[in-house]
């Protein structure tokens, strides 16, 4: 069911057999329920820790979220100039 959250269908609307609901509750995380993005690298000589650490760091911390988007702003931009050129 691609393009489709079960967070948002009634639980009286999912399917009853156990292992479409097993499918459903394997990624299931409250309060975003089955709601997530993933990202796929692919490329020749990865370094999957390198690249799991890089992606870490990039996330918010509980005390950053709850101090919102102004404390945010603040933060410095880990992009290299020659970057912004192409957006």
């Amino acid at each position: 069911f691609a393009g489709m959250f079960w967070k948002a269908v009634p639980e009286s609307d999912w399917p009853q057999d156990e292992e479409a609901l097993e499918s459903i509750k394997e990624n299931w995380e409250e309060p975003f329920g089955d709601m997530r993005q993933e990202l796929v690298f692919i490329g020749q000589g990865l370094d999957k820790d390198q690249v799991i650490k890089a992606l870490d760091q990039c996330l918010l911390s509980d005390d950053d979220v709850l101090l919102g988007r102004d404390h945010w702003a603040r933060f410095p931009d880990p992009f290299p100039e020659e970057w912004k050129e192409a957006v």
